[in-house]
């Protein structure tokens, strides 16, 4: 299954271009994996797709793929497979979803030519011991051919920066936008605020938690809806017991229908001290939901308005939740422009644009 040959396609109705093989580290649901059956559904038209898990993962990213595989759970076997796996496929064009410079060089050592490297992320190593290694695998990397894709200006800038001083061409990540402007409402009142994301480290979720207890006493009917799930999904709990107004405050974990629930809620708080690019952001301005974030560059790249949107930084807690205080006082005006960014939005992060992108990429391969 996955040894099977692009140029060998059969298949009536597909032109013969070069298959494609999207790598991900888990063929599980996530930020950039997402996009995955949106682009077997449009390349798959005239490719044949297949999937590579690089960690062992049942494939729940699309079920219209020409073939999928997998790695193993420890690295030497993981390097082992995938190097073969590259070795049997190396004419056809491979899309790397993030992976990292290990992954990177494994593949181009196989002989795989101009891969393309969607860049995913902000944080590239954990300590100075990963920053030697990583930087090092990076810079060999560089004597290859490959074509960097970023989903942001921030991302594209932090990873010439601290990864690699190569220029990425900018593909910002796209929407089904009809959908959601479809449900596009303006709020009135602010009664449901939220968080949506993963709830780990660098996100600041136990902010979100402070920031409604800050206002909670003043608004006896405000609830705070938590939708995610990660590492520190416990110490949030514990944090929101200590809560007086803790019978207000509701964790859901991860649902399907997001853009559903998000019909519900007033208003959205994004406190990450870190973001490649933020795609839950996006989708709440696609409804016309009031959102409230941190200062970092790809945040204000997105809803374009820091005088109106952004609430500060990790690094000043007791100024953020301040400020958080003084925009609920203005929400109705805060929601008005919050209606008006939609479309504007929708204008920048459509999905015919991505995939267009993404097309020009495979092109100049």
């Amino acid at each position: 299954m996955s040894d099977q040959r692009s140029l060998e396609t059969g298949d009536a109705g597909r032109s013969v271009e070069l298959a494609v093989h999207y790598v991900v580290w888990r063929s599980a649901p996530g930020g950039m994996e997402s996009f995955i059956s949106r682009y077997v559904e449009h390349f798959g038209r005239t490719r044949r797709c297949f999937l590579y898990s690089l960690r062992p993962s049942a494939n729940s990213l699309s079920d219209q793929v020409d073939g999928f595989d997998q790695g193993a759970v420890s690295n030497l076997p993981l390097y082992v497979s995938y190097f073969r796996y590259c070795q049997r496929n190396r004419m056809d064009l491979f899309h790397l979803l993030n992976g990292g410079p290990v992954i990177l060089m494994i593949t181009l050592l196989a002989g795989v030519r101009v891969p393309i490297y969607h860049i995913h992320g902000t944080k590239y190593w954990r300590s100075w011991k990963d920053k030697l290694f990583m930087r090092s695998m990076w810079l060999l990397t560089r004597m290859f051919d490959v074509i960097y894709v970023a989903n942001s200006m921030h991302s594209a800038r932090q990873f010439n920066l601290h990864a690699s001083p190569v220029v990425p061409r900018l593909v910002y990540n796209g929407f089904e936008t009809a959908s959601l402007l479809s449900r596009r409402r303006r709020r009135s009142a602010l009664q449901r605020m939220a968080y949506v994301g993963r709830i780990v480290p660098g996100k600041n979720v136990h902010l979100v938690v402070e920031m409604f207890n800050a206002i909670a006493d003043d608004r006896k009917d405000l609830e705070l809806h938590i939708f995610g799930s990660g590492g520190s999904e416990r110490a949030i709990m514990d944090e929101a017991l200590k809560s007086r107004a803790r019978r207000r405050i509701f964790f859901h974990g991860w649902v399907d229908d997001m853009p559903g629930k998000l019909s519900s809620i007033d208003l959205v708080v994004f406190p990450s001290s870190y973001e490649s690019f933020g795609n839950v952001l996006a989708e709440c301005l696609l409804n016309g939901l009031p959102v409230l974030t941190s200062d970092l560059p790809v945040f204000e790249e997105i809803h374009g308005d820091k005088g109106t949107f952004c609430i500060g930084t990790k690094r000043e807690p007791n100024g953020s939740i301040e400020r958080f205080v003084q925009a609920t006082r203005q929400f109705e005006n805060m929601a008005a422009k919050a209606h008006e960014a939609s479309e504007r939005i929708a204008e920048k992060f459509n999905m015919t644009d991505h995939l267009n992108g993404i097309e020009a990429a495979y092109a100049e391969r």
